[in-house]
């Protein structure tokens, strides 16, 4: 078991996460309160477990890292860049999603837009309307970060305000809300 609060980094994180059953996120919780106070220590880790081909492992660890992005870790450069490399990878549906859940909190760098941008634009594809809804949610992200994308991605919006399931027509509106005037 995981002491709260405090990470050893002689803990197994792989095999905490490996406990995930694919229904109680338990063993995430558990990771995510033994490395809250030392996530830096943590971090590397955790994006090198994403990146594996277990889908235990890419879900929780995904999952760790978007509850410590929202607890106010701010992911930048290198681990920012290592956790955006991740949506061009084959990741399974949950942790895909929970790497579009923590864009707004991670920094993105200028060389990094285009290419976030391209993977956002085939993300709003996918079949999975939670994927859709939060890849929109990223490109209104990147349009409140760069006034010349706003043309072109309102556009994708108002698009989608057509045809989009309520779900996802609920997170372009919470987008767009977000983008200055």
């Amino acid at each position: 078991m995981l002491t709260v609060g405090h990470y050893n980094p002689a803990v197994d994180i792989a095999s905490m996460l490996r406990l995930y059953e694919g229904k109680r996120i338990t063993p995430f919780l558990e990771v995510f309160n033994a490395v809250r106070d030392a996530p830096a220590s943590a971090v590397g880790e955790l994006l090198e477990l994403a990146a594996s081909d277990e889908m235990a492992l890419q879900v929780g660890a995904t999952w760790v890292l978007r509850h410590l992005a929202e607890s106010g870790v701010v992911l930048y450069g290198p681990q920012a860049e290592k956790l955006l490399h991740l949506l061009s990878q084959p990741l399974a549906p949950g942790a895909l999603l929970h790497v579009l859940q923590t864009l707004p909190h991670i920094e993105v760098e200028q060389a990094q837009q285009g290419a976030l941008q391209s993977v956002l634009l085939a993300l709003i594809k996918s079949r999975r309307a939670f994927i859709r809804a939060w890849a929109y949610n990223g490109l209104g992200i990147l349009a409140a970060r760069d006034p010349s994308l706003r043309h072109e991605i309102f556009n994708l919006f108002d698009q989608a305000a057509r045809s989009e399931t309520a779900a996802v027509k609920a997170r372009i509106r919470h987008a767009r809300s977000a983008i200055p005037d």
